[in-house]
């Protein structure tokens, strides 16, 4: 993926937006720091287009491994017990191709994707918050089209900055047991038409310093800019299977 200089920026400026609200609340009681590294087997629906070339996306979990070039996937969050401040980045590189039968057409499409998510909440009760986000988004494209001997291609590079409004709710179940619920959406015409976020997982406290999670998570966008040759629109949903650990501090 091209990172040009303001798409460098921006990531950091987005990181940074909310740490002075977090740190204008230090009032409030002591801060809890957690370090988050994680794993998603991610299956990737819906469809992208360049110009007026279209090729369906459809990376199920089964070939994601297969597709998977490369990804990376940390997430930092300071909390007390009144405010909290999250910084999350996904890093994604895939492809993936489909041909007919008789082997006479085939698709193609690579993708890279950079996620970077920054979450301002406040606790409204015991067991939920609310969120402030902004979510910025670095898409690469590559598309290919062969019929026969007729081979069409379009590459584009988008890049976007979303709010997002969201409730997080977690709650005790079971001993060590956690239970979390998240969904956020966004976009509103700001930078995508839609944008959306949901999460759930199931943590388990293994020690005051350390715990491990399973959940589910799924980050959606509809994005369209452009006219005529320079169009590009990505109705794309990421969602999967997670596994990650978590280092208190």
């Amino acid at each position: 993926m091209s990172m040009n200089r303001l798409s460098c920026w921006s990531m950091l400026l987005l990181l940074g937006a909310f740490a002075p609200l977090a740190q204008a609340q230090q009032e409030s009681g002591d801060w809890r720091q957690t370090v988050f590294l994680y794993g998603m087997g991610a299956t990737i629906d819906g469809d992208a287009q360049i110009g007026p070339l279209q090729v369906p996306v459809d990376v199920g979990m089964s070939d994601f491994f297969d597709s998977l070039k490369f990804g990376a996937m940390a997430a930092y969050r300071i909390q007390n017990e009144e405010w909290s401040f999250a910084g999350d980045v996904t890093y994604m590189n895939l492809g993936s191709s489909q041909t007919t039968q008789q082997g006479r057409a085939s698709l193609g499409v690579d993708t890279e994707q950079i996620t970077v998510m920054a979450t301002l909440g406040h606790r409204v009760a015991p067991n939920l918050e609310a969120l402030l986000s902004l979510a910025y988004f670095d898409v690469s494209a590559d598309l290919r089209v062969r019929v026969l001997q007729q081979v069409r291609t379009a590459s584009r590079d988008a890049s976007w900055i979303d709010p997002l409004l969201g409730l997080n709710y977690e709650v005790p179940v079971s001993g060590k047991w956690r239970f979390t619920l998240r969904g956020d959406v966004g976009g509103f015409g700001f930078g995508s038409d839609l944008t959306w976020h949901a999460l759930t997982k199931f943590t388990y406290q293994q020690s005051d310093r350390f715990n491990w999670y399973l959940g589910y998570r799924a980050i959606a966008y509809d994005y369209e800019e452009g006219q005529g040759a320079n169009y590009q629109h990505y109705d794309l949903v990421q969602h999967g299977p997670g596994a990650g650990i978590a280092f208190h501090f």
